[in-house]
């Protein structure tokens, strides 16, 4: 009989787990690594971590050892599986394979058709949710051999939820809101253009927070902006771009063939006014006076007048230091 490791040891193994995970969040590790560091937790013969794409309504597999069926059923079916919508509503959403109730896993096309012909005699399935209550994905661990759920491996395992739901989660490292921030802020989910099929299927998906208007429908000026920022920009990237009467500050990440797009109101920097922000952010374009009036549907002479308060404002010499100082800051011209 294999020997149960002790309470120690558990818990020194937690510690990897939570390094692991603190590793993988900060882009200095995969999610392999993480379930490398679980097998000193739980003796699994397979487990995977999946993230969930509400884009495609579907887990992602950020990393795992089952086999590609099995790995297919994760992906494509199990949030079809009435065990899921059990676990996903379980206190601490952890599910243990003998705390299962037979019933459910008769109903349980995972159970009758994945697990039970691997041989699998006991495990973990754990929904993992972010500190702000979003669901981000599904741990699954599986052994054939004895029972693995001893009361250090149950309670290290609730423990872990909130480093595992951080790699899963991919709002998870970013930038908590600057003193410059003004209290709206959201996140969304933007699909490279060309993977939709139709425009509908191209709008962003909301991660968190109240959208602004215009940021969730696919064929926005603002929406269009986000799409030229992260395919000429080196990501993570933060821009700032005035629009509609706001300054909104929007952090740019990549997560696999997406972009991920933190948006939030910020101040006005040296309390320009929007439609001196707006000239500025055309300066960094290096476009004329005459240029930015048909753009803005102002005169020459007004954008002129709106020139001297920006050098005045930001106490810089000329248009080009002006300029400068503006991509600095990140500024976009308006959508």
């Amino acid at each position: 009989m294999t020997q149960q490791p002790s309470t120690t040891d558990v818990l020194s193994a937690a510690l990897g787990v939570r390094e692991a995970a603190r590793h993988a969040v900060r882009g200095k590790g995969g999610a392999d690594a993480v379930l490398t560091a679980l097998s000193a937790v739980i003796d699994h013969d397979h487990a995977s971590l999946s993230r969930w794409d509400p884009l495609l309504r579907r887990h992602v597999t950020l990393a795992g050892s089952y086999p590609a069926g099995t790995n297919r059923y994760i992906e494509t079916r199990l949030h079809d599986d009435p065990a899921f919508a059990l676990m996903r509503h379980a206190p601490g959403s952890t599910s243990w394979w003998h705390d299962v109730p037979a019933p459910v896993r008769r109903a349980s096309t995972g159970f009758q058709e994945v697990l039970e012909p691997l041989g699998v005699q006991d495990g973990v399935a754990q929904c993992l949710f972010s500190t702000d209550g979003r669901y981000v994905g599904i741990l699954n661990v599986s052994t054939t051999r004895v029972r693995c759920d001893q009361p250090a491996v149950r309670a290290v395992m609730t423990l872990l939820g909130e480093s595992l739901a951080a790699v899963a989660d991919p709002l998870a490292g970013h930038r908590s809101p600057g003193p410059g921030a003004s209290g709206h802020t959201c996140a969304v989910l933007l699909p490279d253009a060309e993977d939709a099929d139709y425009a509908e299927e191209a709008a962003p998906v909301t991660l968190s927070g109240e959208p602004l208007p215009g940021l969730t429908e696919a064929g926005s000026p603002l929406v269009a902006l986000l799409r030229r920022t992260a395919a000429r920009r080196t990501l993570p990237a933060t821009v700032l771009v005035p629009y509609r009467q706001r300054m909104l500050e929007l952090h740019l990440t990549r997560q696999g063939d997406r972009t991920v797009a933190v948006c939030r109101t910020v101040t006005r920097p040296a309390a320009l006014s929007p439609r001196e922000l707006e000239v500025l952010a055309e300066l960094t374009q290096g476009r004329t006076n005459r240029e930015i009036a048909d753009r803005l549907y102002v005169s020459p002479r007004t954008v002129a007048t709106h020139i001297e308060h920006i050098l005045a404002k930001l106490d810089v010499p000329n248009r080009v230091a002006a300029a400068g100082r503006a991509v600095a800051w990140g500024l976009e011209p308006a959508p």
